[in-house]
Formats: C-alpha cells, sequence, structure tokens
C-alpha cells in the first residue's frame, strides 16, 4: 500500500481505528468551510436607490488555536446587504456602522455574479470562502428611534423628523385626525380666513 497518506490509510500500526481516521478527515474538511456567523458593520458603502450598496463586517465570532487562545478575524470588505425590493419596487433602509446582522456563505465564488449581475462561472475554484458571502440585518440591535409598526389596531409610524410622500395622486377614503395644522399650498386649516362675509344666507369667499 502507498505510504504517502500514513498514517490515515496504513492500518498496519498499533492503535490505528478505521473509524477514528474517517472521522478525523472529515472534521478537517469541516473545518474548512466558512461558516455563517454574526457580525458587526464597520462600514457602509450605499448605492443609489437604483442599485443596493456594500458593507464592511467584522466577524464576532473568534477563531481559537487548539490552547483556547481567541484569534479575531479580519474584516470582510465589499459585502452585498440585503434589500427588500421586488421589481421596481423596494423598501430602502441602508445599514449604519455598529450594526450586527448575520452573514450568509456562498458554495462558489460568486465574484463574477456580483459584479455582472447575471448568471456567471465561478471566478475561482475556491469554496465556502468567508469573502464570497451576503449581508443579512439586523439582529440583536437597539430599539430604533423611528419605525413602522403593525399592531392589532392597525399601522404605527413613528419618527422624529419629517414624513415626506412624493406621488402624483394620493387617495384616501377614511377619516383624518391630527392635533396639528393642515397645509394645502400656503392655506392653513386653523388659521386661514374668509373674506366677503355677509349677514343672512350670503356665503363666504374660499379660504386664504
Amino acid at each position: 500500500m502507498p505510504t504517502n497518506n500514513t498514517p490515515y490509510w496504513d492500518r498496519t500500526g498499533t492503535g490505528i481505528n478505521l473509524n477514528t481516521i474517517m472521522n478525523g478527515r472529515i472534521q478537517d474538511h469541516i473545518r474548512k468551510i466558512g461558516p455563517s456567523m454574526l457580525v458587526q458593520v464597520k462600514a457602509v458603502h450605499a448605492g443609489q436607490a437604483s442599485i443596493t450598496g456594500m458593507v464592511d463586517v467584522q466577524p464576532m465570532v473568534h477563531q481559537q488555536d487548539k490552547q483556547g487562545k481567541p484569534h479575531p478575524r479580519q474584516i470582510i470588505h465589499d459585502v452585498p446587504y440585503l434589500r427588500i425590493q421586488g421589481g421596481s419596487s423596494a423598501l430602502i433602509i441602508d445599514p449604519k456602522p455598529g450594526d450586527i446582522g448575520f452573514i450568509v456563505i456562498s458554495g462558489r465564488d460568486h465574484t463574477h455574479a456580483v459584479t455582472t449581475r447575471q448568471p456567471s462561472p465561478p471566478a475561482s475554484f475556491r469554496q465556502f470562502a468567508m469573502q464570497d458571502c451576503v449581508y443579512v440585518g439586523g439582529f440583536l440591535n437597539n430599539g430604533p428611534d423611528q419605525f413602522i409598526q403593525a399592531t392589532d389596531q392597525g399601522w404605527r409610524i413613528v419618527t422624529p423628523g419629517t414624513v415626506s410622500i412624493e406621488a402624483a395622486k394620493i387617495t384616501a377614503n377614511c377619516d383624518i385626525e391630527t392635533s396639528g395644522d393642515v397645509k394645502a399650498g400656503s392655506i392653513s386649516l386653523k388659521q386661514h380666513t374668509h373674506g366677503g362675509v355677509q349677514a343672512g344666507g350670503g356665503k363666504t369667499s374660499p379660504p386664504e
């Protein structure tokens, strides 16, 4: 029998067990597979609204040597991140530095597919490498300051800023209640006045 794989396949030695040998070989191969894991966003390279951007992420689970000493993993650069999108409709919420999310590892080198956004052959022979991943967020993050929440009573929109709606037309078939003012152009619903008021059955002029 060839001896180039000794002691893996040479069972003539003392204490050699085939099951132990096979388990060792399998474990060695499994260790080479890039695991999906929690990561933290270190930088965001946001694209325009027309295309999703990239993030740089730091794996949060260290490697360990045989003595149990931890070794931090290197930052993974230019990782595509998830956008909830169907056709030309999307919910755009770009990640922020400090966000915690998850990376999903591709089985083959997906560099060409990411670059061209077309079905492509692998860019190399590497398999299950951590640089061939996508980012999905977020997990374990703090509570947001602004959000859209679905409740049993309906939808709740909270923001410390301004809600801006750009549309060709807005149709609402509902009651609208507000403690603030409503303006149409420069006309205030609460502060507008009417001219040409006369006693009797006369009508007021339009608001101004």
